[in-house]
């Protein structure tokens, strides 16, 4: 794999592993996103409660799923492809980040 995939700023982003070059950007809905996966030829993107299933190669929109009912929370994205520890590991970070940012904002309510 020569790519790698980055989902940053409303956009799901390709670089090329070796020279750091853009391949393609893609901007979604939303100006968050929580995860990107790569899965044989797709790139999946969780972003503000939707799911976009992107092409590999050029980065263009197969599929959106609204998640209708889920909500806008943290988002794992696992094929029967992935180890259950990177899906662990995917996990924890993503609740570090949430309660890092409940920290941060409890810590600026409580000096103010």
């Amino acid at each position: 794999m020569d790519k790698l995939f980055l989902g940053i700023n409303s956009h799901v982003v390709c670089l090329n592993k070796e020279t750091g070059e853009e391949v393609w950007k893609t901007k979604l809905k939303s100006s968050s996103i929580t995860n990107v996966y790569f899965d044989d030829d797709k790139v999946f993107a969780y972003a503000g409660g939707h799911l976009f299933c992107l092409e590999l190669r050029k980065g263009g929109i197969i599929w959106e799923n609204s998640l209708k009912g889920m909500g806008y929370g943290t988002c794992i994205i696992a094929s029967e492809q992935q180890s259950s520890s990177v899906i662990a590991s995917q996990l924890a970070s993503q609740q570090a980040a949430a309660y890092g940012g409940v920290a941060a904002v409890g810590a600026t309510s409580s000096s103010s």
